[in-house]
């Protein structure tokens, strides 16, 4: 018996080494990738930097692409335009040929099918609106390629200046990467394709959000006079002066965002159950119940639950662009701390999983990804360090809209809480995962979707678990979960300003979750 156990403890200890020495060599294969593509990177900026300081028709081709945002960010997808043909009548990837050799650029377009060049945001006003190509040679860098936690600037082949990894760029600055919201359909077919028209077809977007079905022809606004707090500027769709420490429970909306949210029907609610701080407000959206009239029928199709806006505190960004990182990690040591900054990666990849259960035995899931300006989310104030170098002094974050549909709360059929994971994605390859999620069902109903009494009413509720299996990007920033239930409370009452309005958070991210009307009752 004794042998037994010991050969049995020898198995078992051979079996960890086994796995140990598996996960270290995927990390060390990790690792190496990531520095392969980096040396790639980095050599197509000193290419790129070559060929745009003494030619004029590639950096007005590189603005003018960049402008057409056709993956809603102002990338330039090397594959779909390197055999485009420029106004000095080469292409682009023979403008290229004219300060490398064929077998140096075969190598790096081989490692790099997702090469993409961004024309960056910059504090000093810098933009792809107002770059004067014609006149500005801008400086290339390869993104997130930290050495000694400094990054090399390339012009004319030669390295220009370095900044440190919390710096930021204020001068002309283009930026190598991989695109992270294109993706590779079949490699081996990528690899035999000759024609462009072949490269597009193996190509695809990860997301609807990502595809621009109408390319724009952008103008450069040719201006002398450039912002520093350019980042201040938020589109309308922002809402400004909402300090997160102050207001990530709670989101304080305006008539006018009330009614272009569609939620009137809450403030409704709030007035209908005013004396009843436990009520459920949903209850009378979704079934019109009242404290005196506690039998209703589902609503269907008239409601949906929509983010309608979503605020991310400075310990989220931070994690989004990557300035911590687990320094007993080696793939964290080597790829997060290089990892690109806000300013050079563009728009945020956001990436939103709802999960619920039904009672059919199916558990719902919903996945939708939004691309969202850091300026809309936060308000950046910037201090310069050295010439046209810029760190960041001030970061608060705001609520932007987001206007995110989900489905309408069917509560006989769905449970009563549901689950939100949300992320930023940071590469386009995928693995799967599961999670369990377990909820209540309410069982106060009767025939035809009618609910009979407030709250759970006098029937036992039940309990139910189920498996949640889903894809998602192998590197994301993941900022949390946060748990909703048809319970809580929407509106919370007036202010001097409009109403305030219930959300959903954890230390990352805040949420205002309501149902939206879609169509009139009746129709």
């Amino acid at each position: 018996m004794k042998r037994e156990f010991i050969a049995i403890a020898m198995f078992s200890i051979c079996l960890q080494s086994c796995v140990k020495d598996e996960i270290k060599s995927s990390q060390i294969d990790q690792v190496e990738s990531f520095a392969n593509e980096n040396l790639a990177k980095e050599k197509f900026a000193i290419i790129l930097s070559k060929a745009v300081s003494s030619n004029q028709s590639m950096r007005n081709f590189i603005q003018e692409e960049a402008l057409k945002m056709i993956d809603n960010d102002y990338d330039v997808f090397y594959p779909f335009i390197k055999d485009e043909i420029l106004e000095n009548n080469l292409s682009f990837r023979d403008n290229l040929l004219k300060v490398t050799d064929q077998e140096t650029l075969s190598k790096i377009e081989s490692q790099l099918p997702l090469l993409t060049i961004y024309v960056p945001t910059l504090p000093s006003g810098f933009s792809p609106e107002t770059w004067r190509s014609k006149s500005e040679i801008p400086s290339v860098v390869a993104e997130g390629n930290y050495k000694n936690n400094e990054l090399a600037f390339f012009q004319n082949g030669e390295e220009k200046i370095k900044i440190k990894a919390n710096q930021i760029p204020g001068f002309p600055t283009l930026v190598v990467k991989s695109n992270e919201r294109i993706a590779v359909k079949n490699k081996a077919l990528l690899a035999n394709s000759r024609s462009s028209q072949n490269v597009k077809a193996n190509y695809q977007f990860i997301s609807n959000e990502f595809e621009n079905k109408e390319i724009r022809r952008g103008v450069a606004k040719v201006t002398d006079a450039r912002d520093l707090n350019i980042s201040k500027k938020a589109n309308s769709t922002s809402l400004t002066g909402v300090s997160w420490g102050e207001r990530k429970t709670t989101i304080d909306l305006d008539l006018y965002n009330v009614a272009t949210s569609g939620i009137f029907h809450t403030i409704t609610a709030y007035k209908e159950f005013e004396n009843q701080l436990d009520a459920w407000q949903r209850d009378y959206v979704y079934y019109r119940l009242q404290p005196n009239s506690t039998e209703g029928k589902f609503q269907r199709g008239v409601y949906k639950e929509f983010i309608h806006y979503l605020s991310i505190s400075e310990s989220g960004f931070n994690l989004m662009t990557n300035t911590n990182s687990d320094p007993d990690d080696p793939i964290l040591t080597r790829t997060k701390v290089g990892s690109p900054n806000f300013w050079s990666d563009g728009y945020f990849e956001l990436r939103f999983d709802v999960i619920s259960n039904s009672k059919d035995g199916v558990g719902e899931r919903f996945t939708d990804i939004k691309s969202i300006k850091p300026q809309d989310l936060f308000d950046i104030e910037y201090a310069v360090v050295a010439g046209s170098v810029y760190d960041i002094k001030k970061i608060t974050p705001k609520f932007a809209k987001v206007d995110i549909p989900l489905q309408e709360w069917d509560l006989e059929n769905l449970t009563y809480g549901w689950k939100i994971s949300v992320s930023e994605l940071d590469q386009a390859s995928t693995s799967t995962v599961s999670t369990t999620n377990t909820s209540k069902f309410a069982t106060n109903f009767g025939l035809d979707n009618i609910k009979k009494g407030l709250k759970f009413g006098v029937s036992a509720e039940i309990s139910s678990s189920k498996t949640h299996t889903y894809t998602v990007q192998n590197v994301t920033d993941e900022l949390g979960d946060v748990l909703v239930y048809f319970g809580d409370r929407l509106c919370l009452g007036e202010t001097s300003t409009g109403y305030l309005f219930n959300t959903a958070y954890n230390s990352n991210i805040s949420m205002m979750i309501a149902p939206k009307k879609m169509t009139p009752i009746g129709q």
